[in-house]
C-alpha cells in the first residue's frame, strides 16, 4: 500500500532540509540522541549481533540513513570498516565528526564509489521512500556477492496500524509525508525478492511500544504463568510484584524478550526485521 501523493513530492527533500532533525518542522526528529539512546539503540544495536548470527562477519558495513552516526559508532566496535549514507547534511557532518568514517550524500553516491559491502542495514527507512522496489535494486547493487542486508520497518498488518496503540498519540504507523510505502511480512519479502534477494529470517517485534507507552508489557510466557494469580487483573504498578516486574522487564533493559523469530505469529508483529543476502553469482 502507498500514501495518495501530491503532485511533484519528493520524499527526500524534507530529510536533506536540516530542519527535519531539528524542533522547526512539522515532522521529523528534534532530539535524535536522546531518542536514540531511549529506544532506537534497544532495538537496533541487538539487529547487528542477529546479522553476526546469520552469518555475516567483518569487512564493509554500510548503515542507510545513519542519521548522526550512533549505529555505525557500534558497529565499529564489531570490526566493520563502516561507511553510511545521510541525506542531512547537518547530520551527515555530526556522523563524520562522530565516527572518522565516510558518510555518502545518498545511495547513488555510494554506488559512484565502485565500493561494495558485505553487511548492509536498513532500519526505518524503506516506509519513507516512494519506490521501495526501485531503492532496493540499487541498495542490492552495493551488496558484495554472498553480502547481507538487514531491515525494518512496521508491520501494517498490526491489529494496531489503523487505531493507533491502545488510544496513545504514539502511531509508528500511518504518518504521511514521512511513512509513505505500506508492508505486511508478504510484501516486504516481495520487495526484497524483487531486487534479487534471498530472505535468510524474518524476525518481529511485539508488545514493546505498548511498553514504552507506558503500558507494563510482559513476555506470553510471563504472562501465563502469572495468570492463576492475577485472575484476569491487570498487575497494579504501584504493587510490590508489578513494580519489579515493570523494573525488570522495561523493554529498554530487555529488549530481546519482546522479539520472536520466524514463526507464523508473525502477521501480528508490530515491527518486521528482514534478513536477506545476494546470490553469491548475482552481478
Amino acid at each position: 500500500m502507498f500514501a495518495v501523493l501530491p503532485d511533484h513530492f519528493s520524499a527526500s527533500d524534507q530529510y536533506v532540509d536540516d530542519s527535519y532533525f531539528s524542533n522547526a518542522a512539522a515532522h521529523g526528529v528534534g532530539d535524535y540522541d536522546s531518542l536514540w539512546n531511549d529506544l532506537v539503540s534497544h532495538l537496533n544495536v541487538p539487529r547487528l549481533r542477529r546479522m553476526i548470527d546469520l552469518g555475516a562477519h567483518g569487512g564493509r558495513f554500510l548503515d542507510i540513513g545513519c542519521a548522526s552516526g550512533n549505529l555505525i559508532e557500534h558497529a565499529q566496535k564489531m570490526d566493520w570498516e563502516c561507511f553510511g549514507v545521510e541525506l542531512s547534511v547537518a547530520m551527515r557532518k555530526r556522523a563524520e565528526q562522530r565516527t572518522g568514517r565516510p558518510i555518502f550524500a545518498s545511495i547513488a553516491e555510494a554506488k559512484e564509489t565502485g565500493l561494495r559491502f558485505d553487511s548492509i542495514t536498513m532500519f526505518g527507512v524503506i516506509e519513507h521512500t516512494e519506490d521501495p522496489v526501485a531503492t532496493m535494486r540499487e541498495v542490492s547493487d552495493l551488496l558484495a556477492p554472498g553480502g547481507m542486508i538487514s531491515l525494518s520497518t512496521p508491520n501494517f498488518d498490526c491489529p494496531y496500524a489503523l487505531t493507533g496503540i491502545s488510544g496513545t498519540a504514539i502511531n509508528i504507523w500511518f504518518i504521511p509525508p514521512e511513512h509513505i510505502s505500506y508492508f505486511n511480512r508478504d510484501t516486504i519479502a516481495a520487495c526484497l525478492t524483487a531486487a534479487g534477494l534471498r530472505i535468510v529470517a524474518k524476525d518481529g517485534i511485539f508488545g514493546a511500544w505498548r511498553a514504552w507507552a507506558g503500558d507494563t508489557s510482559f513476555p506470553p510466557w510471563l504472562t501465563g504463568t502469572l495468570e492463576p494469580w492475577r485472575k484476569g487483573k491487570r498487575l497494579r504498578p504501584g504493587g510490590l510484584i508489578g513494580a519489579f516486574l515493570k523494573h525488570a522487564y522495561a523493554p529498554a533493559r530487555k529488549p530481546e524478550l519482546y522479539r520472536r523469530r520466524d514463526p507464523a505469529d508473525l502477521s501480528d508483529c508490530e515491527v518486521m526485521e528482514i534478513y536477506a543476502v545476494r546470490g553469491k553469482n548475482s552481478r
